[in-house]
C-alpha cells in the first residue's frame, strides 16, 4: 500500500498526532477478585456507589480537548450510576427467571430419566445373555395344528419366525415379542394347504346316445370356519412364552361336486385311451375328433382331469425307455404339456398313419400326426381342461 505525506506514528488503537511526546504508562496493578454470591437478590444503594474519574492532563493538548475529555468523563459517570440502579432490578429479574427455568428443566428432566420405550405386543423382557436359551426353549415345544382329521406339527423354524428380539438401549436386557400377525399368517398358510377343490364328474354322450362317465366326481373340503384361525393365533400369543406345548384344531368341511357335461367347459378335449380316439368340445358341442396313439402298456398314459399348462411349437424330446434305455426325439412338433413329467398332447412324425387309432406306442404322451396336432395346438390355449380316461 502506498504512503503519503510523512510517517504516522501509532501505539496500540491510539492515534498520536506528530511531534508528540509520548507519556510512560504507569503499570496496571490487578486487584483481589471481588466474591460473587448467586443468586444476586440484594438491590445495590446509589449511596454505596463512588465513582472515581481520574483526569490527566498534557500540556501539549488543545482547550477544546480538555472540555471534551472532562465532558467525556462526566457523562460515563453518570452512565455508570444509571447502569447499576437500573442494573440491580435487572439482575433481580433475571436471577427470578433463571430460578424458574432451571425448575423447569429439573422437572422436564425427571421425567425423561431411564425411560425405556416400550414395544407393543406381548413381551418377555430377560437378560440379553439368555435370549437364545429362552428363544431355544419357545421355538422348540410341542405345536400342533388339527386340520379336520389331519394333524400337522409345527416346525420350530416356523415358531421362530413368530418371535422378534429386540434389545433394550443402555441395559442388558432383551425384549422377547410375539408377532401374532405372523402367527396368524402360518396358520393360514398351514390350513388352506389341506383345502381340496372338489372334481366335477363329467358325462358326455358319443353318437350311440349313451350317457358316459369320462371323468369320476371327487369330493372338496374347505375350512369350516376360517374365522376360527385368528382366534387361534391370538390365543397361541398369549401362551407361546409358557412353552407348555401347542395344540389347536381347525375344522374341515366337504364340499361335494357336482355333475357336469361339455356345456360346463369353454374348450374340453377328452381322450379315450382304449378306444384311441381324442374328442375336441367347444361350448358343449364336439367340433372334432382324431385317432390317436397313447402310451404303450409298460408306458402308460395317466388318466384323470388336467389343464393344458405349458405350449411349445417345437421341441427335442428324451427320456428313458421302458427297458432302462435312452431315447431321443428331435424336432417334435406342436406340444401341449397337461401334466408334469412331460406328458403332453403333440405330433408324431416316426411312426406310421396306420398305427394312429390303433396301436398305442409312445411313452405316455398323446400323438397323432403332425397336421393334426397343429389343429389341437391352435385351438387350445393354456388353462384348457384335457380329460384321459378308459
Amino acid at each position: 500500500m502506498s504512503r503519503m505525506g510523512a510517517p504516522t506514528n501509532f501505539v496500540g488503537n491510539d492515534f498520536i498526532l506528530p511531534q508528540a511526546k509520548i507519556k510512560k504508562i504507569q503499570p496496571v496493578v490487578p486487584r483481589a477478585p471481588m466474591p460473587i454470591n448467586i443468586p444476586v437478590m440484594a438491590t445495590s444503594s446509589t449511596s454505596s456507589i463512588a465513582v472515581s474519574v481520574e483526569h490527566s492532563t498534557s500540556s501539549w493538548k488543545l482547550p477544546f480537548e480538555k472540555a471534551s475529555a472532562f465532558f467525556h468523563h462526566y457523562t460515563m459517570g453518570v452512565f455508570a450510576v444509571l447502569f447499576l440502579i437500573v442494573g440491580s432490578s435487572g439482575i433481580q429479574v433475571a436471577s427470578q427467571y433463571m430460578s424458574r427455568s432451571v425448575d423447569e428443566s429439573i422437572k422436564k428432566s425427571a421425567a425423561y430419566t431411564l425411560s425405556v420405550p416400550t414395544i407393543s405386543g406381548l413381551n418377555k423382557k430377560v437378560p440379553t445373555a439368555s435370549v437364545n436359551s429362552e428363544v431355544q426353549k419357545i421355538i422348540t415345544q410341542s405345536a400342533t395344528l388339527s386340520v379336520g382329521d389331519k394333524q400337522l406339527s409345527i416346525k420350530p423354524e416356523t415358531i421362530k419366525s413368530w418371535l422378534k428380539i429386540a434389545p433394550v438401549a443402555g441395559s442388558d436386557q432383551s425384549v422377547i415379542r410375539v408377532r401374532a400377525n405372523v402367527i396368524a399368517d402360518s396358520l393360514s398358510a398351514l390350513a388352506n394347504k389341506q383345502v381340496i377343490s372338489a372334481q366335477d364328474q363329467v358325462t358326455v354322450t358319443h353318437e350311440d346316445g349313451v350317457p358316459t362317465v369320462i371323468a369320476q366326481g371327487k369330493n372338496g373340503t374347505r375350512l369350516t370356519n376360517p374365522a376360527t384361525l385368528k382366534t387361534q393365533s391370538e390365543q397361541i400369543a398369549k401362551t407361546l412364552m409358557d412353552s407348555k406345548g401347542l395344540a389347536f384344531n381347525t375344522p374341515m368341511e366337504t364340499v361335494p361336486f357336482q355333475s357336469v357335461t361339455p356345456d360346463a367347459f369353454e374348450k374340453l378335449i377328452e381322450v379315450n385311451v382304449s378306444t384311441k380316439q381324442l374328442y375336441a368340445y367347444e361350448k358343449g358341442k364336439m367340433v372334432k375328433s382324431y385317432p390317436i396313439s397313447a402310451g404303450a402298456p409298460k408306458t402308460p398314459t395317466p388318466i384323470g382331469q388336467f389343464k393344458i399348462f405349458s405350449k411349445f411349437a417345437v421341441q427335442d424330446m428324451k427320456g428313458f425307455n421302458a427297458d432302462g434305455t435312452k431315447y431321443f426325439q428331435p424336432n417334435v412338433r406342436w406340444i401341449n404339456y397337461f401334466l408334469p413329467g412331460g406328458f403332453g398332447i403333440h405330433g408324431n412324425y416316426w411312426r406310421p398313419t396306420s398305427w394312429f387309432g390303433n396301436i398305442n406306442s409312445s411313452h405316455g404322451c398323446v400323438s397323432l400326426p403332425n397336421d393334426q396336432a397343429k389343429w389341437i395346438y391352435d385351438f387350445a390355449p393354456v388353462g384348457t381342461t384335457v380329460i384321459t380316461h378308459n
